[in-house]
């Protein structure tokens, strides 16, 4: 069957307009709703207090669940996920004070060289030590003195009976065209010693039988380089240094393996043979 839009508009507001709809509210209504407003608050309370319970416990199971701190020797033992790390502190670490920042190490091994700027001064290098120097050595002192001018009483340029004038004794003589060489001896020579006396020049030559020294401390032991350094104007001959010791008579060092070891004076104005 059908009906009217109008015939059903007025149905339906017969039938909201019906008195046997309504439903009465009962008398203690208003005090039912409020205390189930009420359950329903505190419900809710308790799920959210629930819910952040939960999510701490689920962040705590997530990450460190246990924490022990050892006091005897400072170290913190931290465990994760059933596994343990030892964590110990900076040595440097005590009560009331903070670390001390540790100092880097060098990362490389090239070395830095700054130089000076232009213009600037320059320390000059430096100079060798004196001990460094032949000439800086100890003089040699052993041995008896072999004068520039002589040997103990014996003097370049004594005649034969001066020598002999002056306690010495002279033997083995070996005579030549102009010169002899004697062994001279006595208590006016430090030691016994092989001496040329020329006819004409005197006494020219002096060796003494065991290595003299100079006064400027030549003398047995002293080498080559010592003794150009002590004479400058030295100079080598076949089997060692002939130096000046005045402007009248030179001496010749003989060199050996372990430097001088034998010593004479010789004048330089003679007519025998060196």
């Amino acid at each position: 069957m059908n009906i009217s839009e109008d015939e059903l508009e007025q149905r339906l507001r017969a039938l909201f307009a019906d008195e046997r709809l309504d439903l009465p509210p009962p008398p203690d209504a208003g005090t039912v709703i409020v205390d189930g407003a009420r359950r329903r608050r505190r419900r809710r309370h308790v799920v959210q207090a629930v819910a952040g319970v939960a999510a701490a416990v689920v962040a705590v199971s997530g990450g460190l669940t246990m924490v022990r701190l050892h006091t005897e020797d400072g170290t913190a033992v931290i465990t994760a996920d059933g596994t343990g790390s030892s964590v110990k502190p900076p040595e440097n670490l005590t009560q009331g004070r903070l670390p001390e920042p540790s100092t880097p190490g060098p990362t490389s091994t090239q070395s830095i060289q700054v130089s000076a700027p232009p213009g600037a001064p320059t320390s000059p290098p430096p100079r060798p030590s004196a001990s460094s120097s032949p000439s800086a050595l100890a003089a040699v002192t052993s041995g008896p003195l072999l004068a520039a001018d002589g040997f103990g009483k014996l003097k370049l340029g004594m005649s034969e009976a001066d020598v002999i004038a002056q306690t010495v004794t002279l033997s083995d003589a070996q005579a030549g065209a102009s010169c002899t060489v004697y062994k001279a001896q006595g208590n006016g020579v430090p030691a016994s010693a092989s001496v040329v006396i020329s006819k004409a020049a005197g006494l020219v030559v002096v060796t003494p039988d065991v290595t003299a020294h100079t006064a400027e401390g030549v003398g047995a032991g002293s080498t080559k380089d010592q003794i150009l350094a002590v004479y400058p104007a030295a100079k080598a001959e076949p089997g060692g240094v002939a130096a000046p010791a005045n402007a009248a008579a030179d001496y010749h060092f003989r060199l050996g393996e372990t430097g001088v070891v034998q010593t004479s004076l010789m004048s330089v104005t003679q007519d025998c043979a060196g």
